[in-house]
């Protein structure tokens, strides 16, 4: 019997392989996109607000944002409340990634999950999540 842990690692093997392969193609790596989502989503934010939500060490961080940058995704720009930090905005190309980003994720699942009626469809998410909260509220 193939353990639940091998079928996830073969799936997300599979998922960042597609991902980074879809990104490529407008010079993100896999790693970049999920910074650009987070900011994305906020609008603007400090990087230590991205670290906390995505894990990531202020080093690492700097260096892929200072990517990021030189690529024409992101501006980073003094706090107007702290001039001692720094605040981070997508760009008009960023934006388009972000953009892009909700499609390649849309196409992948609608790839992963076509063999499914919308009844496991509906199970599967239902049981994802249910994981996902518990293994949360266990970290936590």
């Amino acid at each position: 019997m193939t353990s639940f842990a091998a079928q996830v690692s073969a799936l997300r093997r599979q998922f960042v392989g597609y991902c980074t392969q879809q990104l490529s193609q407008v010079g993100v790596t896999y790693g970049q996109v999920y910074i650009l989502i987070c900011i994305g989503k906020r609008g603007t934010c400090s990087p230590k607000e991205i670290g906390q939500v995505l894990g990531l060490d202020a080093g690492h961080l700097n260096r892929t944002l200072a990517k990021l940058a030189e690529g024409g995704f992101v501006e980073q720009e003094p706090d107007p409340k702290d001039r001692r930090a720094r605040v981070v905005r997508l760009t008009p190309k960023g934006e388009e990634v972000f953009a892009l980003s909700h499609e390649v994720f849309r196409r992948w699942d609608q790839e992963v999950l076509a063999p499914l009626s919308t009844q496991e469809r509906e199970q599967l998410m239902s049981y994802m999540k249910k994981l996902n909260r518990e293994r949360m509220n266990r970290d936590e």
